[in-house]
């Protein structure tokens, strides 16, 4: 499993240590990258190289929103089906560039609540390790 996240940052969010240890986690299942762009346009889209042989998503404030449990058995079903790279988009202060709207595949809401672009990464983060653990049979949502 390769995960790739994309998000747009200006500078230092505060949370780069325990970014560092949910990747730390996630690397027992499989290869996790953080791409950060610093000028993202409102017309550019993913990197054209994260688009060939992966799974585009987008985090979305009115995306779909799931508990724990249903996120886990979706990502389950997506690698089930050989989906082996995933690719997030987080957009920037602005919201995502529009460029990326025809890029995903599918469109995922952390929560109706609106987060910085750097807690935003960090929630992600943590909740795929959180739905790897559970797909390995692991406690750590309970």
């Amino acid at each position: 499993m390769n995960l790739t996240i994309v998000s747009f940052a200006r500078g230092r969010t505060g949370y780069e240590d325990a970014e560092k240890e949910f990747v730390r986690r996630l690397s027992g299942h499989g290869t996790v990258t953080l791409e950060i762009i610093r000028q993202w346009r409102d017309t550019d889209g993913l990197p054209a190289r994260l688009l060939t042989n992966t799974y585009p998503v987008g985090l979305y404030i009115d995306g779909r929103s799931y508990t724990s449990v249903e996120l886990s058995a979706h990502v389950g079903d997506l690698l089930q089906r050989g989906q082996s790279h995933l690719v997030f988009a987080i957009g920037g202060a602005d919201g995502m560039p529009a460029g990326v709207d025809n890029e995903v595949r599918e469109r995922w809401s952390l929560s109706s609540l609106t987060f910085s672009h750097g807690l935003a990464r960090l929630l992600l983060l943590e909740t795929l390790y959180r739905s790897f653990d559970m797909l390995r049979g692991g406690n750590y949502h309970k």
